[in-house]
């Protein structure tokens, strides 16, 4: 699986959830989002439930938070 790291730490609102939702519309079968931000992004969970994402919270401590982002897969 390709992983596409996507660090957003550095951004201020609202760029980060626009930067996310495109590379998750990007996002092929056979890749691995990696979304880093200095908090949860409590609103980018609508648009992993909207687009039927998954998703691991790899850490989420103060001002740092990780997740791996990829396509639910079809059975």
């Amino acid at each position: 699986m390709k992983k596409i790291v996507l660090d957003v730490s550095d951004l201020e609102a609202p760029q980060p959830l626009i930067l996310a939702a495109k590379a998750l519309r990007e996002l092929g079968e056979d890749e691995c989002l990696i979304f880093k931000h200095r908090m949860n992004p409590k609103h980018l969970f609508s648009e992993l439930l909207a687009l039927d994402m998954d998703y691991i919270v790899v850490k989420e401590q103060p001002n740092e938070f990780e997740m791996k982002i990829f396509k639910r897969r079809k059975n």
